[in-house]
């Protein structure tokens, strides 16, 4: 299961009758929507509130229109597949936007920009400075809406943009995780553990045990990789704050250097190695910052083998699977040592597009060739139903 993420946002709101309304009985309990687990922020324009995990349904911002004397935009990110919003006022809709259409049905969401003139105008922004986010998606959606965008038309967090163009910066809704608690001097009660259950491997060739399935290094997750690249540049200070660790310093250093040397495909790399680093720091995820630098490393050295299985591993969206069998593809003959492994990959995304006889051909050459015998191999071989699994 991917995303399900909902925002809303009260311009103009009060804030405590605001939080009073978002905290009275929800009419469907089915939205699980849990007061004292959201994430408010008070932001010049008005209050907004991240709701809690687990949080469902899109009917309930028009109720809550009636309760409080302001617009009330739900935006969303529906399965991290798409985005969009809801704007209501006074119990009702305004207007309503879908980055991707028919997603459900034909019409289901309809094929319509959204109002930029509406929602200026209840935000107090210029409306081209929302107008370009607010276009459905093309088949193959690429580039940025605005110039300083953080996310691509395609990838569902482009609706951080959204918001903050609106002027509720959406970092601010997600303070960075809190540390961990400090073990306290006096011992925890113990609970006698659950013995898991003995896991029985398939029918499998004499002699062989069926293994974990290894991870790759690359372009993200290689340390000496990085240093290697980091040296070839000649810049000392760069290579300083690597190697100490200090990625948020670095990653603003390289931004410079990308500007002055757009060409330089170690820039790129070095800086998908700080988002990589800086991944758990905010709540926010750095997967298309990282998916952004790779493609444009590969751009510049299209046969980085290293680069490629950084972008391979890289999942924002079901959208991406064509992308990554293209990586795997291209890894099966620029990698030959690890072939196998990428052609199981391979296969999975092949069944997750509900191409199972592609998937099943890319799994009966590798068990032909005899070479690997992986968990990820026997637990897809059992999933497809392949003979003698």
């Amino acid at each position: 299961m991917g995303l399900f993420l909902y925002t809303l946002l009260f311009p103009g709101g009060d804030p405590d009758k605001c939080r009073a309304a978002l905290e009275r009985k929800i009419e469907n309990p089915d939205h699980n929507i849990r007061p004292d687990n959201c994430q408010w922020h008070i932001y010049p324009k008005g209050p907004a509130v991240q709701l809690n995990d687990g949080a469902v349904g899109l009917d309930y911002a028009g109720p809550l229109s009636k309760r409080v004397h302001c617009p009330v935009l739900l935006a969303y990110i529906y399965d991290d597949d798409f985005w969009g919003y809801e704007l209501w006022q006074g119990g009702r809709e305004l207007d309503q936007f879908a980055s991707v259409h028919d997603y459900f049905d034909e019409g289901s969401p309809p094929d319509k920009p959204g109002d930029a003139d509406l929602v200026a105008r209840c935000f107090g922004v210029e409306p081209e400075r929302v107008r370009r986010y607010l276009l459905p998606w093309d088949e193959e959606p690429d580039g940025y809406a605005y110039e300083g965008d953080e996310f691509t038309a395609g990838d569902s967090w482009q609706m951080a943009d959204f918001l903050d163009a609106l002027g509720f910066d959406y970092d601010r809704l997600c303070p960075p995780p809190p540390e961990p608690e400090k073990p306290s001097n006096q011992s925890a009660p113990t609970r006698a553990a659950v013995p898991e259950p003995p896991f029985i491997p398939a029918p499998r060739p004499k002699g062989r045990v069926v293994e974990d399935t290894p991870i790759l290094p690359s372009a993200l997750t290689d340390r000496p990789y990085a240093l290697e690249r980091a040296e070839g540049l000649g810049r000392t200070d760069l290579l300083r704050l690597l190697e100490s660790g200090k990625y948020q310093d670095l990653s603003a250093g390289l931004a410079e250097e990308i500007q002055d040397a757009p060409e330089e495909p170690a820039l790129y790399l070095l800086r998908a190695f700080c988002w990589k680093g800086l991944e758990h720091t905010s709540s926010r995820s750095r997967t298309p910052d990282m998916l952004r630098d790779l493609t444009r490393a590969l751009e510049l050295e299209p046969d980085n083998v290293m680069a490629l299985r950084g972008r391979a591993a890289l999942t924002t969206t079901s959208r991406r699977y064509p992308q990554q069998i293209q990586d795997l593809t291209r890894l099966m003959e620029l990698d030959p040592e690890n072939r196998d492994l990428h052609q199981v990959s391979r296969a999975y995304f092949h069944h997750w597009l509900k191409d199972d006889a592609a998937a099943r051909a890319d799994l009966n050459e590798v068990l032909e060739r005899g070479e690997l015998w992986t968990v990820d191999l026997v637990y897809l071989c059992r999933e497809l139903g392949l003979p003698g699994f």
